[in-house]
């Protein structure tokens, strides 16, 4: 699908599930009252995480970062995707992906999560060009002989790597999906926030005893608002809520209240600000299997995966970016901006606590039944990410 035949950014999108690691083309996505979540194994059986590992993590296109931090030459990234070590590497302004680990005797190459350096191993010093080939061999002609050929032989194992804007992804499958094709018409999203929010002011990671698609499944839905958020997120919106569905992905769009509506416009006027004209109410994405992108009034944006780190805990990655161009030289000075960065960091890291808190308690609750949920059409994401989630899983 081309940038010229996607929907725009306010029509809603198609309720299909066109990917091809489905196991058969399901019947578009509806709606209903009362309908069963997935078995209450699935969030804590280290079986079914496992396959979760193969059958998701490994054949989607995952995020990875941004390319922010792979601008320079021998900028790099380390992820940990289905279960597996992988990396992102810039070599002369062109982005390349491997399995993060040496071929010689089975090192981690990149120990650090980013940074910048060769793509050297630093156990016995292998070193590795733009095809994940060995070119520098300490000792080769005496204690390993390896020509050109054997070299290629001992290349690392390609991972794919797609860039949608300033948004890195990684898709440890050989085969599947293009990255277009994958997100589908919310890609036109993604590059239209990569040209408004370009400068984070918060970055911060927090542990969740609970597995990662109870993390995902609280921000799927508003319906605990009244009484988990009462003083934070309820406060922001109206609860008006528009979903659309594309693909893997869901959106959910309501409007931001009168009182923050008028506090984040007087905001951007005073400061400078250029928030989105397009993402003007409270905008979020759920980027299968894990990417959750928030818009707050075309003024905030923020970015969180929930990554398994098995299947009882997780964690939530979380950046908070600003629609200010010009930082600091802004007008307002870097006083009022700081003011403005604290207030929202604060708000976010509140909302997210409560969700830990009420996702925890769940996550204890649901190794005590073998009943599922009952999902109404107040938590049609959360219906919609399970289609999803029992396609990919085969069942």
């Amino acid at each position: 699908m081309s940038p010229a035949t996607r929907c725009a950014l306010d029509r809603p999108a198609g309720r299909g599930l066109p990917f091809a690691t489905m196991k058969s083309t399901p019947a578009p996505f509806v709606p209903a009252k009362a309908v069963p979540g997935i078995v209450p194994a699935a969030y804590h059986d280290p079986e079914i995480f496992r396959t979760e590992e193969e059958r998701i993590f490994r054949q989607a296109w995952v995020f990875a970062g941004f390319t922010d931090d792979l601008a320079r030459p021998n900028d790099y990234l380390t992820r940990r995707i289905g279960g597996l070590d992988v990396l992102v590497q810039n070599f002369d302004g062109e982005l390349r992906g491997f399995r993060n680990v040496c071929t010689h005797r089975f090192a981690m190459i990149h120990r650090a999560p980013r940074g910048n350096g060769m793509l050297r191993c630093g156990y016995h010093g292998w070193t590795f060009d733009r095809d994940g080939v060995p070119y520098g061999i300490p000792g080769n002609e005496a204690n390993f002989g390896l020509d050109r050929e054997g070299r290629c032989g001992r290349a690392l194992t390609p991972v794919a790597v797609g860039v949608c804007g300033r948004f890195v992804f990684l898709r440890v499958a050989a085969e599947g999906p293009e990255l277009d094709d994958w997100l589908g018409v919310y890609g036109d999203v993604l590059r239209h926030a990569s040209e408004i929010f370009v400068r984070p002011f918060e970055e911060r990671s927090m542990e969740w005893a609970a597995n990662w698609k109870m993390g995902v499944e609280s921000v799927l839905e508003v319906y605990h608002a009244d009484l988990t958020h009462p003083t934070t997120f309820r406060k922001l919106v109206k609860g008006d809520w528009r979903c659309d569905y594309d693909g893997a992905h869901s959106r959910g769009v309501t409007g931001v209240s009168d009182k923050s509506a008028r506090w984040w416009d007087g905001v951007s006027e005073r400061l400078g600000f250029r928030p989105s004209p397009l993402l003007r109410e409270y905008d979020h994405l759920h980027i299968f299997p894990n990417l959750e992108i928030g818009f707050t009034r075309g003024a905030v944006m923020s970015v969180q995966t929930y990554d398994p780190l098995g299947p009882d805990r997780c964690t939530l990655n979380l950046r908070l970016f600003l629609a200010d161009p010009d930082g600091d030289a802004g007008r307002g000075g870097s006083a009022a901006r700081r003011l403005i960065e604290e207030g929202a960091r604060d708000l976010n890291v509140a909302l997210l606590r409560e969700d830990q808190e009420a996702s925890e308690l769940a996550f204890r609750g649901c190794r005590q039944t073998e009943r599922p949920a009952l999902l109404g059409l107040n938590e049609e994401r959360i219906q919609q990410f399970h289609v999803v989630w029992r396609g990919m899983m085969g069942g």
